[in-house]
């Protein structure tokens, strides 16, 4: 399992947290390679797409801050055409040797959308603030899909259940990011 835990993702905020419970998640497909990779644009047709949302914050330079129940993530995978012959350990009982072990390569691809403040109104897009929990969530979800289109595991249903909260006011579509680029479904 590889996850990039370098400064790739510095706007995250929770960079190392989205790497450590990837590779938690993400272990289950052993011993397949998976890496996780924050992208600002489209990947190209041939990744599958999955899209969620889930409940974020912002907190723009001017030090206004709002949350949105609808912080858009996209993720794009696919099955890199490398491939690894890893020789796996076996014991000598029943007669068994060493054999290698074919080990794929497998990429997961994320896109943040980001929102405008109303207060400065400059047309820059902040980035989100990720809660933990929503996080776990939205990584457990992807997985469940991955699971199903690579390996054979059965269809479940993505955990829509976000944190709890008290809106005050309906989506801004003409603030939102993903709306803009026709990503939202709100």
């Amino acid at each position: 399992m590889a996850s990039r835990g370098d400064n790739a993702t510095p706007q995250l905020k929770l960079s190392q947290y989205w790497h450590t419970t990837f590779d938690d998640i993400f272990q289950v497909f052993n011993p397949d390679e998976w890496t996780l990779e924050p992208t600002d644009k489209e990947m190209p047709r041939d990744w599958r797409k999955f899209r969620d949302k889930a409940k974020v914050k912002f907190l723009c330079d001017c030090n206004n801050s709002w949350t949105s129940m609808m912080g858009r993530i996209i993720f794009w995978y696919k099955k890199s055409d490398e491939k690894d012959n890893k020789k796996e350990l076996k014991t000598e009982e029943k007669g068994q040797k060493d054999e290698p072990k074919e080990t794929n390569k497998y990429s997961l691809r994320f896109r943040l959308y980001g929102q405008q403040c109303k207060i400065c109104e400059d047309g820059t897009f902040i980035n989100p603030l990720w809660y933990e929990d929503e996080v776990k969530r939205v990584l457990e979800n992807v997985h469940k899909k991955i699971g199903k289109d690579f390996y054979g595991f059965a269809q479940e249903d993505s955990n829509i259940s976000k944190r709890h909260g008290r809106m005050r006011q309906s989506h801004d579509s003409r603030r939102c990011q993903a709306c803009q680029e026709g990503q939202c479904d709100s």
